[in-house]
Formats: C-alpha cells, structure tokens, sequence
C-alpha cells in the first residue's frame, strides 16, 4: 500500500482510506456487520490504516458498525476520523453530548482525526456562536481528539474565512477531476497546498460516477487500455499535499479492485491526461445533475426518495442499450410527492436547487 508521511504531524497514512458512508446492506438497509467486518480485516491486512465515519452517517448505524469491525484490533494500528455535525445544533451541551455519543458508538477513547463536518456559510457561524473550535483544543488537550480538522462543501471565499480561524492540522475537500471549479476546487487545493495543510479527499469517484461511466463516454479510457476507477484515483494520487483519499466501499469487489489501483500507482502520462479531459467533458454533456449520492437530502418529510431519483435521472440520460449500471428507471409517482419545501436543499453540500431539479426531472415524464 501507498504510504503519505505527514512531515507538519509527523505521522503516516495510507494514500487510500476506508470510507464508511456506503456500508454494504441488506434489502432492508440494514448495514450487514459481518461484511463490514471482513472488509475492514481485509483492508487492514492490506495496510490501510486510515478510517472515517460521522455522527449523522446512518443515523449512527455507521459509527456503531466501523466500531465493532475495528475492534478486530489494537487501537494503536489505525487512524480513526469521525465528525462534529453543525448544520442544525440544538440543545444545551450540544458539542458534548453529540462527542459522547460517537464515542460511545465507536466504543473507544478518543478519536485521532476529528473534523468540523461539511462546512458551509451557515455552519460556520454556528462553529463561531458554539466556540466549537475552543471546544475541541480543551478535548486535545485532554487526549480525546489527536488533531482538528474540517470538511468543507462551499466556496474559495468561505475556505479562507474557515482558515483564518485556526491553525488547522488538516482539511478535507471534495475533489477530483469532475470537481475543479469550486466548493472549494483547484483554487481551494492550491491554498491548502500553499498554507502546508495536510489533505484528505472526499468523493473521488464523484459517488460511483467516476467508477461506472458507461462505453460511450469513456471511449478515451478503453483505448488505453486503463480502468475509469484508476484514472481517478491516479489523477489525484500524485498531487502534493494529497495525504489520502477516501473511498466509500460498498462491497469485497470495490475494496479488492482499489487496494490494487493503490498497490501499483504510476505517474499519469500526457495521453492520460489527455484522456482525462475528453472523458470529463463527455461526462459533463451526459449529466442531467452532479449529484454524487451523498443523502444528506434525506429523509424527505414528503418521503421524496431524491439521490435515487437523481441517480435514475442521470443514468436514463447516458447508458446506451444495457451498457450501464442498473436503476435507470425513474419513479415519478414518487418525484411528484415533492411540495418544494426546500428542506432538502438546506441540507445540500452542493447547493442544488433539489425542488427545481425535481420540476425539471418530471417535465420529462411525456417526452
């Protein structure tokens, strides 16, 4: 396995990280533990040492899942991220009670990477009002948090305004060769980069869209004879500052398929890059909305099922013949439970206008 040496915390992860937001489950959405307990023993066996969950993942079922897989081993062997959520603080001794109980969940002592998750305007002032940040240097001082950190989902301008907080021991950005314009993009890694602030990826598979991109678009990849899933990966591997990259694992198969990609990383070559670019833009013509799936639109008060609608959308707008992955068929009795309340933007990393969205996936519904 690829190592990364943080030199500014004088540690070492894994270049790839065990992403626990996409568990595997039954049909009944229940994580199944045992699979998640031999792919966690599978990857540790095959050095990944770095783990990341959140409070809200699951509504804890993640937390509670990646917890007793780890207990396979020592404490001492891994790195363990989890989350403050601060979309919607409420009540009193809110940051300890929400700390408590991912410690309780994990059934462990302290938490290594913790990070202020999935910053945007809003949580940011909640962040300020909360004294979250003095919260959480008294917890590392006490030795229940190792290093503080953050997640953002918005723009270059509310990076800066985060940075200028604290001196941060590291960051984590959506990036990855779709994502480069903002919340906060290239200008963002540039900046991280700049100010030598570790950092951590999120959805470098753009939520499995990266993964499975169907033949029509990913003509460039196939005629070099590479996979989709390797050219993301590789694309952010050899990047400075790029300590790891975290992949939701849904699966055995997806775990296996990337410990190889990072068993066998090689500098992209100019044709690669090449190939890159021409896939992207085919990507971007094909979409109907770059949502990667993520859930914190739901649950709809309406029962609005809106990433599988979206993901329906997408993939009924680019698979030719049966090419591409399966869910394409859209439900639009259940589109049309939508009342626009707007909850579910609120909630949005991406900002979309989910209700207009909604209005402009059922205007298709004739055509």
């Amino acid at each position: 396995m690829k190592m990364s040496n943080w030199s500014k915390l004088e540690i070492s992860t894994s270049k790839l990280g065990f992403g626990a937001m996409r568990l595997p489950k039954d049909k009944d959405g229940n994580i199944i533990q045992k699979e998640v307990d031999k792919m966690v023993k599978y990857a540790m066996e095959h050095g990944i040492n770095y783990y990341d969950t959140a409070y809200v993942y699951g509504d804890g079922a993640s937390e509670l899942a990646l917890g007793k897989a780890l207990k396979q081993f020592d404490r001492k062997d891994f790195f363990l991220a989890d989350k403050m959520p601060l979309f919607n603080p409420k009540g009193e001794d809110y940051l300890e009670k929400t700390f408590n109980t991912t410690l309780t969940r994990l059934d462990t002592d302290y938490v290594d990477m913790y990070l202020m998750h999935s910053l945007r305007k809003n949580s940011v002032k909640n962040m300020i009002n909360l004294d979250a940040i003095r919260w959480a240097v008294e917890k590392k001082k006490q030795g229940k948090i190792k290093y503080i950190g953050f997640s953002i989902h918005d723009d270059y301008e509310t990076l800066l305004e985060i940075l200028n907080l604290y001196d941060w021991d590291f960051a984590q950005i959506q990036y990855n060769y779709m994502d480069r314009d903002d919340a906060p993009g290239e200008k963002g890694y540039e900046e991280l980069k700049k100010r030598n602030i570790p950092i951590i990826i999120m959805e470098p598979l753009k939520g499995g869209i990266l993964a499975d991109i169907p033949e029509k678009l990913n003509q460039p990849f196939r005629d070099l004879g590479g996979s989709n899933v390797s050219y993301s990966f590789r694309w952010l591997a050899e990047k400075e500052g790029i300590m790891t990259i975290l992949s939701g694992m849904s699966n055995m198969q997806q775990l296996a398929d990337n410990i190889d990609v990072f068993e066998n990383l090689k500098p992209l070559e100019e044709k690669e890059y090449i190939a890159i670019e021409q896939v992207k833009e085919n990507i971007k013509k094909a979409q109907k909305i770059q949502c990667t799936g993520c859930e914190y639109c739901i649950p709809c008060p309406q029962g609005v099922k809106i990433p599988q609608l979206f993901k329906a959308w997408n993939v009924n707008e680019m698979r030719s013949g049966d090419n591409w992955i399966n869910h394409g068929d859209i439900d639009y009795d259940n589109a049309q439970l939508c009342v626009s309340c707007g909850i579910c933007s609120t909630r949005c990393p991406q900002h979309f206008d989910i209700p207009a969205k909604i209005k402009d996936l059922l205007s298709e519904k004739d055509k």
